[in-house]
């Protein structure tokens, strides 16, 4: 009986130590995954010769999102992670739906490996969605592996809100890590007007001199906009645009009361990500990174309007420091803008030959997506497949 009462224990020891190592392999892999988000490094299996998107290949980090999915396949199938099927069940009919169908769309497509490629990239991401929810979603078995991470919400909170919070905090400044990364990145390439090439970090060779990269043209002159690690400067600066959104809003809700280090940190973070949006020369991401500043301070301005009603003084209540720092990060960025005036100037405007001749490449661009869906209005190309139904079909 002792024996049989001891080689329970050892079992159920075992069992739970291999629990803990399993779930601490899975979320670190999940932390990891955000972080390295923007990492462009790949291994090609077949290289198109016109264009890039008959390139078969596979990333690094879409590797690393596989893992990501076993691993918490094989969390949920001892219950410690997981969500409600039965909940999640009318949430998960559209993303299914929307499988079958790119499925389907193999059979119609022009290139049937690019599209099987493309469907793979979005099953993965519509499985990491899923892992995300399930992650963060409450649940009597979760561990709490960021215990003391409180930057989204107060110490008050409840022991199972906490967990959520928590959680959600490590993927937060997971992905904040790796953005500040890149916007560093993205602001020595500008300043020095120089890239380097890097096959482990899957960058590539951008020189201002050469046709086909991305600059702004200024006279005789042509600077270099900044790529970070990714492959376009639009594309770097929408990264960085959702990351300083993100920050924003973890700002808001940081307590002046708790510690004052993840203040200090955000306000360090803040101006190196607009720094890194304004060096992307990205007229869009401009124009979202105003947007969420003119919403901060406007939501900054209604909560010390309403605080004025106990207040001594509504003027000073209006003054506070969010409110000043949000002024103080508009007042940095108008000291870029006039700093760089003539190349804001030649975004702005436009009139400059290489904003002309992307303007043009663009209404063409919009032309033949209209005709492609003049001529497949229900099935559609197949997905991933636009491009090389453009060289088919509208370029032959």
């Amino acid at each position: 009986m002792i024996m049989t009462d001891a080689s329970n224990i050892a079992r159920s020891t075992k069992r739970d130590w291999l629990r803990f190592w399993r779930d601490k392999c899975f979320t670190s892999s999940l932390l990891l995954f955000f972080f390295l988000l923007p990492l462009q490094t790949r291994y090609i299996f077949s290289e198109a010769s016109l264009y890039e998107w008959g390139t078969l290949s596979v990333y690094g980090v879409e590797a690393l999102g596989w893992a990501v999915i076993l691993l918490f396949m094989g969390t949920w199938e001892h219950g410690s992670m997981g969500i409600k099927v039965k909940k999640c069940f009318l949430a998960s009919m559209l993303p299914c739906f929307l499988i079958i169908w790119a499925f389907l769309s193999i059979v119609w497509a022009p290139d049937k490996m690019v599209a099987l490629q493309s469907v793979i990239v979005l099953l993965e991401g519509i499985l990491l969605f899923f892992v995300v929810l399930s992650y963060i979603t409450p649940h009597p078995a979760f561990g709490h592996p960021l215990r003391g991470l409180r930057s989204l919400g107060p110490s008050s909170t409840p022991l199972g809100e906490g967990r959520v919070r928590g959680k959600m905090a490590g993927i937060v400044y997971a992905f904040l890590v790796g953005a500040t990364l890149q916007a560093g990145l993205g602001i020595y390439q500008f300043l020095t007007q120089s890239t380097f090439a890097s096959s482990w970090l899957g960058m590539a060779l951008h020189d201002p001199r050469a046709l086909g990269t991305s600059v702004i043209e200024f006279g005789n002159e042509r600077w270099l906009r900044a790529y970070g690690g990714l492959p376009h400067p639009n594309v770097f600066g929408g990264y960085l645009t959702v990351a300083f959104a993100t920050t924003m809003m973890i700002w808001q809700k940081v307590s002046v009361k708790d510690s004052p280090w993840p203040r200090t940190i955000l306000h360090i973070v803040m101006p190196i990500l607009l720094t890194g949006i304004f060096f992307s020369f990205s007229r869009v991401a401009w124009l979202g990174a105003g947007l969420v500043m003119l919403a901060m301070l406007i939501s900054e301005i209604k909560k010390c309007y309403t605080f004025a009603r106990s207040s001594k003084s509504v003027a000073q209540s209006i003054w506070s420091l969010n409110v000043q720092y949000v002024i103080f990060i508009s007042l940095y960025l108008l000291f870029l803008v006039l700093l760089y005036r003539p190349l804001v100037t030649a975004r702005i405007v436009s009139e400059s030959r290489l904003e002309i001749k992307s303007r043009v490449e663009r209404m063409e661009g919009v032309r033949e997506a209209w005709t492609l869906i003049k001529k497949h209005p229900i099935l559609g190309v197949g997905i991933g497949n636009y491009t090389q139904s453009v060289q088919q079909e509208v370029r032959p």
